[in-house]
Order: structure tokens, then sequence, then C-alpha cells
């Protein structure tokens, strides 16, 4: 079978499903590698099909100014040989794509997307801060991929702690005045911008590593005032064992008549 003819039918199949909810098919782009059609409404999705693994892949990331910030999570992924697939298996993906995008679960990850930019929580999330370590640690880059592909949501507190920390403390005490400013100016924009997740990476596990105050304070120089303080408040935290607030035990209708 034609891999464009099959690559129409799923892509069709799956326009279905998202066109009546305010998507735009954005393109559709042959390269000689690949296949891909974009489509863009509150998050972005594509369906990629790559000649040489012979696989077809449901993706999507997050919307900033109408353009996919490009943090491509995949969403589903299917083997389809043109040589012994046909019209049937092209059909299988096609409403295997659909039935993902319209399920409970991706269906409550956009209501989560949207309820963020409502609530005005910042659109920088642990995987954008990850691929921002990329300019300074390339290895990072196959490291983030394979946590993507292995889990269904970034883990971004482990992977911050287990892979950026170490390369982090590195950079940081190897710097010059230069390069630190550089970074400090990095680490602002995404505090100041970043979701919860993200600013807690930042004071906890990034900033709280650097075991020196001087190059503490040469890193959160670029920080808002605001901000300074919430990284100052976080660092004096180091050391110290937080323990859960315990739930206050209510009283009953009985201890209350017998205060009486």
């Amino acid at each position: 079978m034609d891999i464009n003819n099959a690559f129409e039918i799923i892509t069709e199949k799956f326009e279905k499903a998202v066109m009546n909810d305010g998507y735009r098919k954005e393109t559709v782009a042959e390269s000689d590698t690949e296949l891909t059609a974009l489509y863009i409404g509150e998050i972005a999705y594509s369906i990629v099909y790559t000649y040489l693994t012979r696989r077809v892949v449901l993706r999507s990331c997050d919307v900033n100014d109408g353009e996919p910030d490009n943090n491509w999570k995949t969403l589903a992924t299917w083997l389809f040989d043109p040589e012994t697939d046909g019209n049937r298996e092209a059909e299988s993906i096609g409403n295997d794509f659909a039935e993902t995008v319209k399920g409970p679960k991706q269906t409550a990850a956009v209501q989560r997307r949207k309820k963020r930019k409502k609530d005005g929580e910042g659109n920088v999330d642990p995987l954008f801060l990850a691929n921002r370590m990329v300019t300074y640690f390339p290895e990072l880059k196959d490291q983030i991929a394979y946590e993507v592909a292995h889990y269904e949501q970034f883990r971004g507190v482990i992977f911050a702690e287990e892979k950026i920390v170490p390369k982090f403390n590195k950079l940081v005490e190897e710097a010059n005045q230069a390069k630190l400013e550089k970074i400090s100016a990095g680490l602002a924009a995404m505090y100041a911008s970043g979701d919860l997740d993200t600013k807690g990476i930042i004071t906890y596990d990034l900033l709280n590593s650097v075991k020196s105050n001087e190059k503490f304070e040469q890193l959160i120089a670029s920080f808002s005032a605001m901000d300074r303080k919430v990284a100052i408040a976080a660092r004096k935290l180091i050391g110290k064992k937080i323990k859960p607030e315990k739930p206050q035990k209510s009283r009953s209708y009985t201890a209350d008549a017998l205060d009486t």
C-alpha cells in the first residue's frame, strides 16, 4: 500500500475527533525521512510516520502564543509496514489515535492545561527547564528523550536530582563571573514564568545544591526582589526536616455538649 494513502486514512480518522473542538490542521510535511501532520488548538498534536522504523506516532505538546513549544510527548505508537499492511490497519491506527485524544486521560490532561492558563500559572514546566539545560549539558538530550518515552509524565524532580544537579554543581563551581551571570539570567527567567514544580526544582534542587554562599548570591543576582526573597528563604531550609502538618481532630457533638 502507498504510505501516503495510508497516512491520509490515519489523519482523516484523527481529524474527525479533533476538528470540531477548534483545532486547525496546520500542515502536512514530507521529507526524506518522515511524513508529519500538525494540528494546533488548546494544545498541539502531531502525527509522524518514520520511513526507517516504519512507525507512526501520535504526539502532543503545549502551545505558546499560537505555536507548539516542541516539548513533544508520545501518546501512542504503531507499526505500519506498507508492504504488508493495508487500509484495515491504517483505519485501526486512525481510530486508536482518535480514541486516545478523546479518552478520559487525555481529556483530563487538556483540561489541566486550560486551568493552568486560566489561573495564570507559568508556562515553563520541568521538561522545559530540562531542555534548557541541554545548552550546558548536551548529553541530557538523550536522557530526556528516554524519560519522555518511558514514563507517562516527565518526572521533573527525580530527573533534576539524578541527572542535572551533579552537572550543575560542577558547572557553577568552575564558572567565571560572565558565565554565572548568564546562568543567573536563565534561571531568573524560568523561575519568573515557571509553574510551581519548576520553581521548586530551581530553588530546592539547583540553588540549594550550591554549597558556596557567594556563588548562590551570584546565581540569584538576576532574580526579582521578591523571587530573591523566596530563594533565600528556601536556602534556610537546607538540612532541616519539615514534618507534615498533622490534621486536627474534629470535636464531636457529644464532646461539645459536655463542655457546656
